[in-house]
């Protein structure tokens, strides 16, 4: 097999292998969204209604008050408790222990940045699942 041949097969084996860690990812998004409620008897008006005011995770359902959610138009306050509960059950939005969160810590992909020197800085490039902020004095050359 010449060598232009084997290049080929390898690129594109690369491509492939890229492609499917990319499908992988997709697959297991670390949050549950909005519409999973559906699963647990949520109907399907509610949830519609929930996106309206900018709900999109069983998370962001967790975090409002239970107030925000009644003033909800077409949501009473029965359905907000069944709502409630269902996304309690959806999302363990309790107590981690310390070795839970080294599993979620071992998922953290890094990104290189292009530079080599600043990647070493940053331990290996920035960190997804996490904001990475740079700072410094006026002019001194950071990147928007």
């Amino acid at each position: 097999m010449s060598k232009a041949v084997q290049k080929s097969i390898t690129q594109k084996s690369t491509e492939d292998t890229t492609q499917d860690l990319i499908e992988d990812e997709v697959d297991e998004l670390p949050y549950n969204e909005i519409d999973k409620l559906q699963e647990c008897g949520i109907n399907a008006a509610d949830i519609t209604k929930l996106k309206t005011v900018g709900c999109c995770t069983v998370l962001s359902v967790l975090m409002a008050t239970k107030k925000e959610l009644c003033n909800v138009k077409g949501l009473s306050e029965a359905k907000v408790d069944k709502i409630l509960e269902a996304a309690q059950r959806l999302e363990c939005a309790g107590f981690n222990t310390g070795y839970d969160m080294l599993n979620k810590r071992s998922n953290i992909l890094k990104i290189s940045t292009g530079s080599v020197k600043f990647d070493e800085l940053l331990g290996g490039g920035i960190e997804s699942m996490s904001i990475t902020e740079a700072f410094g004095e006026f002019r001194t050359g950071k990147p928007q």
